[in-house]
């Protein structure tokens, strides 16, 4: 399957919450280099293949299997409480429109001759006469606005209402690993709501100028955020709260004074803290090493510069090492008391050996487990009083 946007100098749908936000910011990533870890999209990737039937789950990472399966479980779900029997439903998947600047929408590719204002790929859609089921899959544990408030799948309904001359539409937001799947129903008043919402945001992103940025979590996924002025003030007027340049040199003395620091902050500084910087922190340090290395490596900072570093040492034959080892005389059991391998591992080398997989693959694991496997003692999670269950 291709993720590739052929007209990536439009606004796509995956970035209406952040273009909403910040309306200049897909301009500002057009010019920037982007130094993000595309890791997580790899991964997300892998479960769309498997839910296309574009990859062999047998030859998939058991985590993308067993999230796919669980997206597959509760899209059925989804559907059989939408559908009106009696009418099999058209089912899409992983196609892209585009609005059109004469204000129509067409399926977008490669080939596409059309003048395109913007974009969006949805991951399933159900047909059915003139409603529509929008399903759109979050594989991973990042958050996401509900259905209800979620710029993607309203821009996403939009389009394919347009295209499909669709009088409702159902959104669902379906991402597993953080619980059930949330919808919202789009009547045609609010059909027209949304498009009126979208055109709104275009225009403003359109016309929009560098002095119109604005830094918020928005910023977490934008590959201009490494070198953007709104952001790294952000990032400055957070850091104020520990003020770090008035900490002590010695690295003894500086820690107890954080600590010291921190006892000082108010309850209302304390939860700006957790919701604002700590967060934060992971992508200022991020976008300090992204930079710090690319001025580096144009010679940009003196005193610095870069030389190559050796691989991590792994052993990749377990089975010879130890035949080896036994040689002179470690036995098997001093050997395997010096090896740890995780419970995922376990699962893994199972559905490899057995070809198991979903309810039946961790039945198996479980019986091999049984008896193997302690639990350290329970700690306490913080959690935000709205999120209990």
């Amino acid at each position: 399957m291709s993720y590739n946007n052929p007209f990536p100098d439009v606004p796509s749908g995956s970035k209406m919450y952040r273009i909403s936000n910040c309306p200049p910011s897909h301009k500002m990533e057009r010019h920037a280099k982007d130094y993000s870890d595309k890791k997580d999209a790899n991964k997300g990737n892998k479960v769309h293949d498997i839910l296309a039937g574009e990859s062999d789950e047998d030859k998939s990472p058991f985590d993308a299997v067993q999230t796919a399966e669980m997206c597959d479980e509760q899209s059925k779900a989804l559907l059989a409480e939408w559908q009106v029997y009696g009418e099999i439903p058209l089912g899409l998947r992983e196609l892209r429109y585009g609005l059109t600047e004469l204000g129509g929408v067409v399926r977008v590719d490669d080939q596409t001759k059309a003048q395109i204002l913007f974009t969006g790929q949805f991951d399933l859609l159900y047909i059915q006469g003139t409603r529509g089921l929008l399903i759109d899959f979050k594989a991973l544990h990042g958050n996401h606005p509900s259905a209800i408030e979620n710029p993607q799948l309203m821009s996403l309904a939009v389009l394919v209402a347009k295209k499909h001359r669709l009088s409702e539409v159902r959104v669902a937001l379906v991402q597993p690993w953080k619980g059930k799947p949330t919808t919202a129903d789009l009547s045609p008043a609010g059909l027209a709501l949304a498009e009126s919402w979208m055109l709104a945001i275009l225009e403003a992103e359109r016309v929009s100028t560098p002095d119109d940025r604005k830094a918020g979590d928005w910023c977490n996924h934008c590959a201009a955020r490494f070198n953007c002025s709104a952001q790294r003030a952000r990032s400055i007027n957070n850091l104020d709260l520990i003020r770090p340049e008035t900490l002590p040199a010695n690295p003894d003395t500086r820690n107890k004074a954080v600590f010291a620091r921190m006892e000082e902050l108010t309850s209302q500084q304390l939860i700006h803290a957790e919701e604002n910087i700590i967060g934060l922190m992971g992508v200022f340090i991020a976008a300090h090493k992204a930079v710090f290395k690319a001025r580096v490596e144009a010679g940009e900072i003196p005193g610095y510069t870069t030389r190559e570093k050796k691989g991590r040492r792994s052993i990749s034959d377990v089975g010879k090492v130890f035949a080896s080892c036994a040689a002179h005389g470690v036995t098997a059991d001093a050997f395997t008391a010096e090896c740890s391998i995780g419970l995922g591992s376990v699962k893994e080398l199972l559905k490899n050996a057995t070809h198991a997989k979903g309810k039946s693959l961790d039945k198996l694991s479980e019986e091999v487990l049984t008896g193997c496997v302690e639990t350290g003692k329970v700690s306490l999670e913080i959690v935000k009083v709205g999120q209990l269950e």
